[in-house]
């Protein structure tokens, strides 16, 4: 190119860095004026229409975010605690056979069912660890102490000592479980604490043995996953109600959870409560539990019912406990935990409805008697080496047809002749020889029968998960009292 050329050049140059300059501008302006747009129409709103962007409704109450499952987590989380703890077990070397002891780290789920720190887990959980370590949902850590247990069942209470009122669970019933309904784990899987699964309900009833000698019975199955750790821990429905303690897995399978009814632990955990206070207080109340339909036809209700009068009380048998002191009823546990901790002589307020009237009564603790009743109940426990209750005909299922009531084991004493006959616990006795049982009192009459004290091996008709059973056991040279 010619020098004289280069002029015409440098003449390009200005122009094009003013058109560089307008695009500049002229994409400026435009933000300018979005900008400008948008003020112009956010002054024009209201003031209360300038706060919080609407994005942040989407966690609110209202958003589908907020689903039965998550209420559900909500609603029984912050009663479900994390259990560690360390115990030395007792092991054998493969190769030389010598045995030896080792330290293991235990980890498990329990569940408070009392303000005062109450929680129910699994025994298997806190057996024989030195130093039950606790983790609330909020954080807090603190020591447990183990109150009382039951190894048929694999259920243990232990306590906590929090200075404030701990939030207690909501307890539903496994009355009337369905296949397929939504369930949710909640527990301490392989120490990862406060985890959730969610799953159904595989199947009901199931008999699970764990060895020769002990076996789960009647327990829920679910594909929920549940782990190691997850054991004590609450099994929940889509109303964050605890309708099972998640207990155990099926090793080598996946999906595959078992947990026990809560029905039956609330009356697990009736006893090891009604034990765990001082022997010579008593309220001199047999109780029972019932299934009835609510008024509003959501769900079976769980109430507890009197089973028999006591001289105690001015209380009629069928009354239908509401409260006591202050405590709302719906099944046995209730009361045990609202008589736990009592003093002699301190009084408690009865409120019960009575065919559709309510009516109060205020009972004095006071030691134990020595009624007719309890004496039997004692004698059953010395001589045969079962400790007994009545129960209604109800409770004995499609065997109710032939007989009014009978009387539930509630424990077998080792090495008595109930236990080596092979009673368990929940067994029902319905008859002895030609006689029903359908109460204390008919127990006493036969018992105290010459034909009974005299014959060589008494024959025992039993109901054991709705089948009847019967076994022989021969009657103590003494009589009953």
């Amino acid at each position: 190119m010619p020098l004289t050329d280069r002029p015409s050049m440098r003449l390009h140059a200005p122009a094009q860095s003013g058109l560089r300059r307008l695009v500049h501008a002229h994409c400026f302006t435009l933000v300018l004026s979005a900008a400008t747009l948008a003020a112009a129409w956010l002054g024009s709103l209201p003031q209360e229409a300038m706060g919080e962007p609407p994005v942040v409704t989407r966690s609110s109450s209202n958003s589908l975010r907020n689903s039965p499952v998550v209420k559900a987590i909500k609603n029984a989380e912050p009663a479900v605690v994390n259990i560690q703890g360390n115990k030395t077990i007792n092991t054998t070397s493969s190769s030389s056979g010598a045995g030896g002891k080792q330290e293991v780290n235990g980890m498990g789920t329990g569940v408070i069912i009392d303000p005062r720190g109450y929680i129910i887990t699994n025994l298997h959980v806190v057996q024989d660890v030195s130093k039950i370590e606790v983790t609330l949902a909020d954080g807090t850590k603190t020591e447990a102490k183990l109150i009382n247990y039951d190894p048929q069942t694999d259920l243990a209470m232990i306590r906590i000592n929090i200075p404030r009122k701990l939030p207690v669970i909501p307890i539903g019933s496994s009355y009337d479980l369905m296949r397929g309904e939504t369930v949710i784990a909640i527990g301490n899987p392989f120490g990862y604490q406060h985890t959730v699964t969610v799953g159904v309900i595989s199947a009901l009833h199931r008999d699970i043995p764990v060895n020769g000698t002990q076996e789960y019975r009647d327990l829920i199955q679910t594909n929920a996953d549940i782990n190691p750790g997850n054991s004590g821990g609450p099994l929940v429905n889509i109303d964050g109600e605890v309708i099972g303690i998640n207990v155990a897995v099926r090793v080598g399978a996946q999906g595959i959870g078992f947990a026990i009814p809560i029905d039956a632990a609330c009356e697990v955990m009736a006893d090891l409560v009604s034990d765990a206070n001082p022997s010579d207080m008593e309220h001199g109340l047999s109780l029972e539990t019932v299934h009835a339909e609510s008024q509003t036809r959501t769900r079976i209700a769980r109430t507890a019912v009197l089973a028999a009068s006591t001289s105690t009380t001015e209380l009629h048998p069928g009354d239908v406990l509401v409260s006591v002191a202050g405590q709302p009823i719906r099944h046995r546990m209730d009361v045990e935990l609202a008589m736990l901790e009592k003093r002699r002589g301190e009084e408690l307020e009865f409120v019960v409805d009575r065919e559709g009237m309510s009516v109060r009564h205020v009972l004095r603790l006071d030691k134990a008697m020595a009624t007719p009743e309890n004496r039997v109940i004692q004698d059953a426990w010395e001589k045969l080496g079962v400790r007994l209750t009545s129960v209604s005909r109800q409770a004995l299922g499609d065997e109710s047809a032939d007989y009014s009531g009978g009387l539930k084991v509630l424990e077998v004493r080792p090495g008595s002749q109930a236990e080596r006959e092979g009673l368990v616990v929940n067994d029902i006795i319905v008859g002895i020889l030609k006689w029903h049982t359908p109460d204390i009192k008919a127990l006493q009459w036969v018992l105290k029968s010459d034909e009974f004290n005299n014959s060589a091996s008494a024959k025992f008709y039993l109901v054991r998960n709705n089948e009847p059973y019967f076994v022989s056991m021969k009657p103590s040279k003494s009589k009953m009292r």
